[in-house]
This record gives structure tokens, C-alpha cells and sequence, in this order.
């Protein structure tokens, strides 16, 4: 709950993200939220570009966007503009689409761009040869954007996410033992259709408030204020509108996940940016990196420390002793083992939570020390290294490289297959426009789409631990024996691993994975220990103390228990910890179906603390989830840019993918 609603706040106040345009257009230069134009834009001054009539041209055709020559008008607000089946556009909100449609392109910066001060409906279009005027370029762009949210939203509630082919649940188990049962809220794809989790809902049921804050940055006096001078429409109005448009983007966001170019997409996408000449050499590498400060030194402002001699000499010898250590062959040493040792030992703040990653990183990008080391012609995966600089002692592992080529293509391929999401979403749900009863609202053309657009950052794609049952996977096997009668463990991993990983981690998926730890009794609690590293999270410790469970519950941590014959089992089954409640009674993640009709505290998602510990035999304790990443200049803090490691800002593996998926829709849905 903590980091829940940390991130909620985070949410609340970088609401004004702005930009249009390639991903790397919304890349900022510092390390706080991209700033948000204000009402400026209207005090330009007018240029002498050419003018046309305001009714020319006008074709009368209710079919296309020249049936007037212009649109201005004074509103009947309740008149439907378009309709997707059952589903309208009233004028209001249309004009609530229009305007912020007018604020993206102009703030974005692309030319050509009309004159701000003049009226829309007289300035001639030079990128459309489809319409006259700038007004019916962008109602055009208002409407199809529409046209994509609402889409999104009717596709959410009539077809829901895709399901995995191992998932064959029993309905008559369901309703047997599911009924009435809050953890279904949480139950993959019990809901046919598809539900925000609870950071998208907070964030929509808290719109009202986002708009008077919005407001005030503007220079508004208020919501309502806002509301009729930028659109020409009440609030309730553009509330309402912000919902549609951020439900869509919340749907949208889900099934991004599943997009996964081939081979083929990719090597089309690089043809097409070869013959464009926009594909680049080199390569990106990956590092893991860990930061030791000399004992005793003194540390600048900018991270750079000062000490003897002697200090720095120690400091290297511990860096070495740490290496070595890790470095045994009964250690294991592994990219997960080094980036535990990082989580455990670095003193680089950017990037410690991170087990010390720095990702996609290009040459020149790192400060000199580091860029030498990771660019050199021997290295190697698996390379360790140390080294001095003027911020201390790093411990360096390569991880590999990729070239830039392969990973633009790659995303390529990824953008066209989002933005065939919103295509497919529109062919499905046609939309059908009376352009003759459009009317638009006198507005200012100040508040963009990307204001009003939830702002993506730090992510989380379960906010809580999902819940996963055995029983759901009856042909699956995990190693040599049935997930339905042996899988309590690798479920229980499952359920712990998506929630810290925010990736969409099944039962079927981690059997493939790790049947390794399967044998006759169950599953290996080694499991719990050795892999999390892996999937980016960290084990605080193992501890068969209930007095210690309970107290890193009441921090908030996630605790993995295993139980012997008593409440829960008549054998042994793994349970997930979520949280405990003020009365002292705890939220239970159980893989068991059959679970769900023999305990009644299942009805109510709370558990005596006394029935946890009657038969327990062990509890593994998980460090916080790692929601933000220090070192990244979209969602960091500025502890994380205190040392100047990199030469420019460096995007982490959580907001990289957000700035895609958020670009794709604030320009895929108006084309």
C-alpha cells in the first residue's frame, strides 16, 4: 500500500507531460517532469500566412469533414456529432477533443503549424490536401481519436484480454467455490471483461481533482474556469471526456503487453529504416554496476570525493575482496548473484534497487572511466572489472551489447504493432459522423491531449499480487508431476513474481521455466531464494521466526510461507503473504481452489494470524518492490543525479516502454 500510494502521489503531480511525434521527442533534458506549455500560446504574435473564407469550402455532404466551412459556432451541447453503435459524441465533448488536439500539435513544435491568434477556420491546411482549413484538419484528428478511446473502451468491455492456451479453468469449480469470493477481483481472467487495476482507477476516480490542479498550473481559476475558457464547455463535460480518453489508454496499455514482432515484422521494420537512412551504428550495452566510496572521504555536490591515499587504496582492496568473494565457483557467479551483491553493497543511489543496471546505454553517454571499459574491443559477456574515478571505486560486469540497428528495428516493429492495435480497434467498431450537426466551441487551444492523458510513470502492471490456481492448469505438468497436485509452490512463485516483476509471470509460464526445483513431496524452497535475482526483486531473509514475519508484514513486505498438515493442507502448500491489517489479521494469496469452499475467512480475504503460524514450517521475506528508478530523468528522484556518471539522461527499462506505448496512442489515435 505504501508504494502504492507514493506512486499515486508521483501520478497526481506529472500530470503535464507534453510532446508529439518520435519517442525520443519526449525524452527530457532534466530530471523532473516534462514541462507543460501555459496559456502563452494565445499571446503570440499573428504571422501573414493566407486566409481563406470562413464557408469555403462547404459541400453540404454530412459524410465528410468539408460539409461546412466552418464549425464555429454556439453549440447545442446535447447535439450527437457521431456514434459508435449505442455509443455517442455529444458537441461538448467533441469540442473537449478538439481543442486539446489543437494544444498537442501546437505545442509539439511541427511546422508547418497555423497561427494561434487567428481564427482555425480561416487559415488554409498544408499538410492535408483532404480538407481547407486548419479547423477541419484537426476536427478530423478530434474525432478519430474518439473514434480510437471509445473503440478501446467497447473493445475492453466485449472481449477482455487474451488468454493463455494452459489456462482451462472449471466453471463448476468457479461457481462451487468462487462465488462472493473478493479475491476473484485479483484471479486471472476471472473477469471476462476488461477492469483498470487499482493505480489506473485511483487516478480516474480522482479526475476532478487532477482538472483544478491542471487548472492551476494553466493559470486558471479553477476547473470550471478551465473548462469553458480552453474548451467552451462545463467541467463535467471535460471530466467526462478525460475519462473516455484515459479508459481507452488504460485498455490500450494492457494489450501492449502481448505485442511481440516475429522475426519477419523486424526485419521489415529495418528495411524501412534503412531506405529511410534513419537506422544508426554502433551498439548499446548493458552493465551492472556497483559504487564504493572510500571510508572516510568527503563528497562534493556533485557526487566527486576527496580522500587520502591510503583511504582510496583500502577502498580498492575491498572492492577486490567483494569481487573475489563473488566470484567463487561454489557461489555461482551469475548476472543475478552480481546484481545481488549490487542491491546489497552499491553506494550509487541511481541504481542500486536495480541490482546496479544500466541499460541500453551508448558510447560516449557514460562518463570516460566507465564508457573506455564498456566500449572496448575485447569485452566480453560475463567481463568483470574495477575501477577508480572521481566518485570511487567501481565494480563493474558486462552483460553484453546489442546493436543500435537490431534494437531500433525492434522497436519499430513494436510501435507499428501498437498502432495496429488502435487500427483493428477502429475497424471493429466503427464510428459513423453527421459533420452537419457538428457546432464547436470558442476555445484557447491551451490544454493538450498529453495533459489530460494519464502520464505513465513508474508503471506498475499489478499494483497487487495477482492471483493464480493450480486447478486452472490441469494438462500442465511441473517437472514430472501434475501443477494441480504438485504446483503449489511454482503457483505461489507465480503470483509473487508477477507482482514484483509487473510482467505476466502464469503457472505455465514458470513450470517451463523452473521444473528444476519440482520433485515427489512438491516443490524445493530454494526456489524462493535463488531465482527472485532474476526476476529483479530480492530476498531480505529466510526465517522460521513468526515474530519476524509478522513485523516485516506490518513494514510491508510480501512474505512467502510454507505450511505442514493443519488449516490450509493435509500435506504441505506454499502461501503469499500479502498484508496484514490493522486488526491483525492477514490478506492470504492461495493457489488452492478447493481452499475457497473449505475456509470461510476466504470470504472475506482475512486470515487469523493464529492460522498462519499453527502449521507453519518457514517464511522467506521480500525486499520493497522497485516501482522507480533513481538514475532514470523521467520517473528518478534527485538523489539519483547527485553523481554525473552519465554525460546525457539515461531512460530505464520501465519508462522506455511507457514513452512508447504513450506516444503511440497520442498520435496513433488521430490518424
Amino acid at each position: 500500500m505504501k508504494t502504492y500510494l507514493r506512486v499515486l502521489a508521483a501520478v497526481l503531480l506529472t500530470v503535464m507531460l507534453t510532446g508529439c511525434g518520435h519517442v525520443k521527442d519526449y525524452l527530457p533534458t532534466h530530471s523532473g517532469p516534462e514541462p507543460s506549455p501555459t496559456r502563452q500560446i494565445q499571446t503570440e504574435a499573428p504571422t501573414t500566412a493566407p486566409t481563406v473564407p470562413a464557408t469555403i469550402p462547404a459541400d453540404g455532404n454530412p459524410d465528410d469533414v468539408t460539409c461546412k466551412g466552418s464549425y464555429t459556432g454556439q453549440p447545442d451541447s446535447s447535439a450527437v456529432a457521431a456514434r459508435i453503435g449505442d455509443t455517442v459524441l455529444t458537441n461538448d465533448q467533441l469540442s473537449a477533443y478538439y481543442w486539446a488536439a489543437v494544444a498537442q500539435y501546437l505545442h509539439s513544435g511541427q511546422t508547418p503549424a497555423p497561427d494561434p491568434v487567428r481564427p482555425l477556420d480561416t487559415q488554409p491546411c498544408e499538410i492535408d490536401v483532404s480538407v481547407s482549413t486548419w479547423q477541419q484538419f484537426f476536427l478530423r484528428q478530434a474525432l478519430n481519436t474518439w473514434h480510437s478511446a471509445q473503440a478501446l473502451v467497447l473493445q475492453g468491455a466485449e472481449e477482455g484480454l487474451p488468454v493463455e492456451e494452459a489456462f482451462q479453468p472449471n466453471q463448476k469449480n468457479y461457481e462451487k467455490y468462487l462465488t462472493d469470493i473478493p479475491a476473484t477481483k485479483y484471479l486471472y481472467r476471472y473477469e471476462t471483461a476488461f477492469q483498470p487495476n487499482s493505480m489506473h482507477q485511483a487516478f480516474l476516480d480522482a479526475i476532478p481533482e487532477t482538472l483544478e490542479t491542471l487548472a492551476g498550473d494553466k493559470s486558471y481559476g479553477g476547473a470550471q474556469d478551465m473548462a469553458q475558457k480552453a474548451f467552451g464547455i462545463s467541467s463535467d463535460a471535460l471530466a467526462a471526456m478525460m475519462e473516455t480518453y484515459n479508459r481507452g489508454y488504460m485498455y490500450f496499455t494492457n494489450l501492449t503487453y502481448y505485442v511481440a514482432p516475429g522475426e519477419e515484422a523486424v526485419e521489415a521494420a529495418k528495411r524501412d529504416l534503412s531506405m529511410a537512412g534513419a537506422l544508426e551504428s554502433g551498439n548499446y550495452v548493458d552493465i551492472r554496476h556497483i559504487l564504493r566510496i572510500p571510508e572516510g572521504a568527503s563528497q562534493g555536490a556533485d557526487g566527486t570525493v576527496t580522500c587520502s591515499e591510503e583511504d582510496w587504496t583500502a577502498c580498492e582492496e575491498q572492492a577486490q575482496a567483494l569481487l573475489d568473494k563473488w566470484a567463487k565457483p561454489n557461489n555461482k557467479p551469475t548476472e543475478a548473484t552480481f546484481a545481488t551483491m549490487a542491491f546489497r553493497n552499491s553506494q550509487d543511489a541511481g541504481t542500486a534497487l536495480d541490482g546496479g543496471a544500466y541499460r541500453r546505454i551508448q558510447k560516449g553517454q557514460l562518463m570516460d572511466a566507465l564508457d573506455a571499459w564498456c566500449f572496448s574491443e575485447e569485452r566480453q559477456a560475463g567481463d568483470t572489472g574495477i575501477l577508480r574515478s572521481p566518485y570511487g571505486v567501481h565494480i563493474l560486469y558486462f552483460t553484453g551489447s546489442t546493436s543500435i540497428a537490431q534494437i531500433q528495428s525492434e522497436d519499430a516493429a513494436k510501435e507499428a504493432g501498437q498502432t495496429e492495435l488502435l487500427e483493428l480497434a477502429r475497424e471493429a467498431y466503427p464510428m459513423a459522423v453527421d459533420y452537419s450537426a457538428i457546432e464547436l466551441s470558442e476555445g484557447e487551444g491551451t490544454v493538450s491531449l498529453s495533459d489530460l492523458l494519464y502520464p505513465d510513470v513508474a508503471h506498475e502492471r499489478f499494483p497487487e499480487i495477482p492471483l493464480y490456481l493450480q486447478q486452472d492448469y490441469p494438462e500442465t505438468k511441473y517437472g514430472a508431476y501434475p501443477i494441480r497436485t504438485h504446483g503449489c509452490g511454482i503457483t505461489t512463485m507465480s503470483m509473487v513474481a508477477s507482482y514484483f516483476a509487473d510482467e505476466e509471470l502464469t503457472p505455465a509460464i514458470m513450470c517451463a521455466r523452473y521444473g528444476k526445483y519440482s520433485y515427489a513431496h512438491g516443490t524445493d524452497g530454494a526456489l524462493f531464494e535463488k531465482e527472485p535475482p532474476v526476476l529483479g526483486f530480492y530476498l531480505r531473509e529466510k526465517t522460521y521466526e513468526n515474530t519476524t514475519a509478522k513485523a516485516a508484514l506490518e513494514e510491508g513486505q510480501i512474505v512467502v510461507c510454507l505450511q505442514q498438515k493443519g488449516y490450509w493442507t493435509r500435506g504441505g502448500h506454499y502461501l503469499a503473504l500479502e498484508k496484514i491489517f490493522d486488526d491483525g489479521k492477514v490478506q492470504v494469496r492461495d493457489s488452492n481452489i478447493f481452499n475457497y469452499g473449505k475456509l470461510p475467512a476466504h470470504k472475506e480475504d482475512k486470515h487469523t494470524w493464529q492460522s498462519i503460524i499453527g502449521a507453519v514450517s518457514g517464511y522467506w521475506i521480500y525486499e520493497d518492490k522497485v516501482t522507480y528508478i533513481p538514475a532514470c530523468s523521467r520517473c528518478g528522484s534527485e538523489e539519483g543525479h547527485t553523481r554525473d556518471f552519465l554525460a546525457e539522461d539515461y531512460v530505464c527499462h520501465k519508462c522506455a516502454p511507457a514513452l512508447m506505448r504513450r506516444n503511440t496512442y497520442l498520435t496513433g489515435c488521430g490518424n
